[in-house]
């Protein structure tokens, strides 16, 4: 922490609206410099948890109505709004980013730290992230022109930071490819205390999340709707989730549970016998989660799932986003006996402590 030491720091996120894996991140760094003020464009304190209770400064887009709720509406807005926040006075920023972040405007007096949680999806991989395929067609021109605007502006800003922390392999590759940037990797970290060992396991499968398009809950069902002896039960909501519970009708082997408390949460993760990840994730936490639970991970083979998950101890992997892939999967995790504490016990190399630790090592062989 020598580097850190005396100096003012202050943290930027792109938006802070809900509880995600990114926001896991913040919460862990922002409890390391409490006194540190959180920058970000618009903010919806009753959604974040602890992290409404921080000291958080947002940009002239909070003065919209309702607009916190809303915030993807105002994308073209969004590298003006970051560049508005003023964060001249503090000698170390420390930025967290799949978006905007990282263009926040510092001085050369001041260290810029960038951790990456990727380069911003629906400017470079429009196909992979489509979500502005959800506008009506006559705005399509419009749109794309808009997305080569924010290329443009995400490409020049790229150089601004000081430092990069990637939070995968997956991420660094990427971030190499569309900045010509080295970085540091550093894995998110998991609250395995909210996440005890649980050695006693029930007969279902889980998978959770937000129920959008890029998540694969499409593939969880279509896969158990030909699976009608095992068990699925899926945590989370979300605009998809409405054609899912469609897709599932009279299928009793499939349970949509919604939202959940952390209770629960830690329950189902802990007697579940195993957790699917159809998805490809830039890192991914839920799957560490998983895994502190003492619970083996069934991942779709890629992205940063390939950090964490060793074939055959922690977990199996399939290749194609199939349902015939899936069930070799499935049928595979079931032909092996799991170690249950030594999955929880490998867990380790992740939590809080650890991340905190190798993120000042990493700081200090850069700057110290």
């Amino acid at each position: 922490m020598s580097f850190f030491t005396g100096k003012k720091v202050a943290l930027v996120t792109d938006w802070l609206t809900n509880i995600g894996g990114g926001e896991k991140v913040l919460k862990v760094i922002s409890d390391l410099f409490p006194d540190a003020p959180i920058f970000t464009t618009v903010f919806s304190k009753e959604d974040v948890g602890d992290l409404g209770k921080k000291d958080v400064r947002t940009s002239f887009l909070q003065s919209i109505p309702f607009i916190a709720k809303r915030h993807q509406l105002l994308l073209p807005f969004l590298p003006i709004a970051i560049e508005s926040l003023d964060v001249s006075e503090y000698d170390i920023i420390i930025s967290f980013s799949s978006s905007v972040a990282k263009g926040i405007l510092t001085n050369a007096h001041q260290t810029h730290i960038c951790y990456i949680h990727t380069p911003m999806r629906y400017a470079w991989e429009p196909f992979f992230d489509n979500r502005m395929k959800r506008f009506p067609k006559i705005l399509q021109p419009f749109i794309a022109h808009r997305l080569h605007k924010l290329r443009i502006w995400d490409k020049v800003t790229s150089s601004r930071p000081d430092l990069y922390i990637s939070n995968s392999n997956n991420t660094a590759q990427r971030v190499e490819k569309y900045y010509r940037t080295q970085t540091e990797v550093l894995y998110p970290p998991v609250s395995m205390e909210k996440f005890p060992l649980q050695e006693t396991k029930e007969d279902f499968y889980l998978g959770a999340g937000r129920m959008v398009p890029y998540k694969k809950f499409d593939l969880l069902v279509e896969t158990f709707l030909q699976l009608p002896e095992k068990k699925l039960v899926l945590i989370g909501d979300g605009p998809e989730r409405k054609s899912l519970e469609k897709m599932a009708a009279g299928a009793s082997n499939i349970q949509f549970l919604g939202r959940v408390s952390d209770e629960d949460m830690t329950l189902y993760f802990g007697q579940a016998q195993a957790f699917i990840l159809p998805q490809k994730e830039d890192a991914g936490i839920v799957q560490l989660e998983a895994m502190s639970s003492g619970t083996p991970v069934i991942a779709y083979k890629a992205g940063g799932a390939l950090d964490v998950i060793t074939e055959n101890e922690r977990g199996v992997f399939f290749e194609e986003q199939t349902s015939d892939a899936l069930m070799r999967a499935i049928e595979n995790f079931e032909l092996k006996k799991w170690d249950y504490k030594k999955i929880h016990e490998e867990t380790k190399q992740f939590n809080n402590e650890s991340f905190v630790k190798n993120f000042c090592e990493i700081v200090e062989r850069r700057f110290g």
